[in-house]
């Protein structure tokens, strides 16, 4: 009887050991190296997005940038330049320059699209300046970074089946970098939501460095999908 304690309090001690390594392992080294800059960029490689050397390019037009649309390489895992700059007020205009094929619904914060070949401009930024920006509210779930869709916070997207979508991304955020991915994989996600999803994306942004809101510029990407 006296053994089997023993051996009762052995495993409950190995289970303890093996709990607290792995926790500590888990957010001292994976969640970082998960939400990095390089994981993002090693997750573009992946699909394509950077050609083999120092410089990569994708072909194909870019709103507001005329010509085609450059990422060229990294070092030391960071992002070094991304070619293509708007203005902050052409930005921000952009995105309340609502198409006609959009129809706005505030009270559900709700955009429906009705055409085939649609533009989406999405700023992202923090929700206060959201808010200052759209006179809208956030989501409750939505109160640290938020995307800015035509004049709504975090709105829910309904999108015709076998639409064009170019989302053209733009980073307005004065200290943190993003990017915005489209996945298959249904919500609800994580606070890092790309270790959930993975490389289950039909489309994604490199991670855009912050606005320059001294010289009134910032940096934009854009990508198209099905």
């Amino acid at each position: 009887m006296e053994s089997k304690k023993l051996l009762l309090i052995g495993v409950i001690i190995a289970v303890v050991v093996a709990s607290v390594v792995g926790y500590a392992y888990y957010y001292s080294y994976y969640l970082p190296v998960q939400s990095s800059v390089t994981y993002y960029n090693q997750q573009l490689q992946y699909m394509g997005y950077y050609a083999q050397g120092n410089f990569g390019m994708m072909g194909g037009g870019m709103m507001g940038g005329g010509g085609a649309y450059h990422m060229m390489g990294y070092y030391g895992g960071y992002a070094t330049l991304y070619e293509n700059t708007i203005t902050i007020s052409e930005a921000i205009s952009m995105m309340r320059n609502v198409p006609s094929y959009v129809k706005v619904f505030p009270n559900n914060n709700t955009l429906l699209f009705t055409s085939s070949n649609i533009v989406l401009v999405v700023l992202g930024m923090g929700h206060e300046r959201a808010t200052n920006l759209t006179g809208q509210q956030p989501p409750a779930y939505a109160q640290h970074d938020v995307f800015v869709i035509y004049g709504l916070i975090n709105p829910t997207l309904i999108i015709p089946r076998g639409a064009t979508v170019q989302v053209v991304f733009i980073n307005l955020d004065e200290d943190m970098l993003h990017n915005i991915a489209i996945t298959p994989v249904p919500p609800p996600y994580p606070y890092y939501p790309m270790m959930y999803i993975r490389m289950n994306t039909v489309g994604m942004t490199p991670m855009l460095p912050y606005v320059n809101y001294n010289s009134g510029q910032a940096y934009e990407f854009s990508f198209t999908t099905t």
